[in-house]
């Protein structure tokens, strides 16, 4: 179709930066992950289907399970999600989670989990003039690595912004020289079963990143507070299994000596790459204090305190 310049031009949808100078504040890593689960299933809901989903196969009529009583239906959901029936029926409990504050590295750790649907920030429909750079914490206890760190980031950007501004390099090419540390953020849906899944792999302290673990416990105590079905499932505190069993095959890339919860093996120090455990990985300004050990004890509390608080809420013992 021929160009026509009477015609009103549409409105793009995003914000246009043109010649705005980039800003980048650093943030904490570990500090910035916000997950919230923006869509599940009541209680309520749940007891109004779930029953006859799990009752199907003896009952007479589909709808004998509506009789039942409220504790009955709470017994048989509860049941379910401790796996005593028909594990296809959590397939139909879908959750939506909000998950923000992350880095392109945290988010291809999300997207590689093939059973979640996913919405994208994505980098090549606006600018990111303004995302700020996430540092982990031995890096920020590291002053002289910290400077490089925070310049590199800033170089970056205003390169970024310069090469868009030129209306000659595209957005979609600009993007190539961003960091990966930059912040975004992703819409992660996925059902309850593979949720429960997804969170008793990523809560693996010596195989996953610090990140994947926050990430995790901020998912199971969402989940715990939204679905009270689900108290008592989760334990931060569980061994890292694969890591225990792969440790001494040498075919695993063994990075820290094992912690309280996985050391229940025989291993020697020089089976590792670090000659440590992941908590003394501070950076180069020393000291015993880590951010990530004050961090899993706060959701370690809270999902206990979320725990208590769902169990009363249902018609079970």
């Amino acid at each position: 179709m021929p160009k026509n310049e009477s015609l009103q031009p549409v409105e793009l949808p995003m914000e246009q930066k043109w010649g705005k100078k980039p800003t980048t504040l650093l943030k904490n890593n570990l500090s910035a992950i916000d997950v919230e689960l923006i869509a599940a299933p009541t209680p309520n809901e749940l007891r109004d289907y779930l029953p006859q989903f799990l009752e199907a196969t003896w009952a007479e009529d589909p709808n004998d399970a509506r009789k039942l009583s409220e504790r009955e239906k709470d017994e048989l959901i509860r049941n379910c999600i401790l796996g005593k029936s028909l594990p296809t029926a959590l397939e139909t409990i879908n959750l939506v989670f909000k998950i923000s504050g992350i880095s392109i590295q945290e988010a291809t750790h999300l997207i590689r989990y093939r059973t979640g649907s996913f919405s994208a920030d994505c980098s090549g429909d606006k600018w990111w003039t303004d995302r700020a750079a996430l540092v982990p914490w031995s890096i920020e206890n590291s002053p002289e690595f910290l400077e490089r760190y925070e310049q590199i980031a800033k170089d970056a950007k205003q390169l970024y912004c310069d090469m868009i501004d030129s209306k000659e390099v595209s957005i979609m090419d600009a993007r190539y020289i961003l960091p990966r540390c930059l912040e975004t953020f992703y819409f992660m849906r996925m059902n309850l079963k593979d949720a429960i899944a997804f969170i008793n792999q990523r809560i693996d302290k010596q195989i996953q990143p610090e990140t994947d673990n926050i990430i995790a416990y901020q998912m199971a105590c969402n989940i715990v507070a939204k679905i009270p079905y689900c108290y008592d499932i989760f334990d931060f505190h569980k061994p890292s299994m694969f890591y225990v069993n792969m440790a001494r095959t040498g075919k695993a890339t063994n990075l820290y000596f094992p912690d309280e919860d996985s050391d229940i093996f025989e291993w020697h120090p020089d089976d590792f790459i670090y000659q440590k455990y992941r908590h003394e990985m501070n950076g180069t300004d020393g000291g015993s204090w880590n951010l990530f050990k004050e961090i899993f004890e706060y959701y370690n509390r809270l999902l206990y305190h979320i725990n208590i608080e769902a169990k009363k809420y249902l018609c079970v013992e």
